[in-house]
């Protein structure tokens, strides 16, 4: 009789994963989100030489993530760190200029990231590092009423890749858009 019983309940189990509708929810991969924040078009970068504050500066990076800095020349931030950043600075900065310079570079402003579709005030936010499709959704007012709120999807940055049906704690990162899909009653 046991045999039987539990036969039933594979058999059920079975039965019922095979009647989802939907995909699967999309889950963040943990290493990707420990990544290093990575500068890009749109960041605002200060950059201070300690001692020197004619060196003091502040800089919105465009497209191409290159500035144009005191006794280095051009200096590429595109796609790197801030550590990667100072240490590149420091090096170049030593020798000829000064024998030990303290370099400070920091983010002042984030680029943006986008939320559309059915939430109350859609537009373009400044992004904070962890953020989350749940936290980009409260910054953004909410749903709407006629939101579904298990359609949600990620256009990731800097391609045409759409990451569908994802989760409230998937991260969002910088240039993303987050697309909320309207519900039928």
């Amino acid at each position: 009789m046991k045999i039987i019983e539990l036969c039933a309940v594979l058999l059920f189990s079975i039965l019922m994963v095979g009647c989802t509708t939907s995909s699967p929810r999309l889950m963040d991969d943990p290493a990707a989100v420990q990544q290093d924040y990575r500068l890009g078009a749109g960041d605002t970068v200060n950059i201070a030489v300690h001692g020197q504050p004619d060196m003091t500066m502040r800089f919105i990076l465009d497209k191409s993530g290159e500035i144009n800095f005191p006794f280095v020349g051009a200096l590429k931030l595109n796609d790197k760190t801030v550590d990667q950043v100072t240490k590149e600075l420091t090096q170049r900065l030593t020798g000829d200029y000064f024998t030990t310079p303290m370099v400070t570079v920091s983010i002042a402003e984030f680029r943006k990231y986008y939320v559309s579709g059915e939430v109350k005030s859609p537009n373009g936010y400044a992004y904070e590092p962890g953020l989350t499709v749940e936290k980009s959704i409260a910054q953004a007012g909410g749903f709407t009423d006629r939101a579904d709120r298990q359609d949600i999807n990620i256009r990731l940055s800097g391609s045409n890749q759409l990451l569908e049906n994802v989760d409230l704690t998937h991260s969002v990162h910088p240039g993303d858009v987050v697309i909320i899909g309207m519900g039928f009653f």
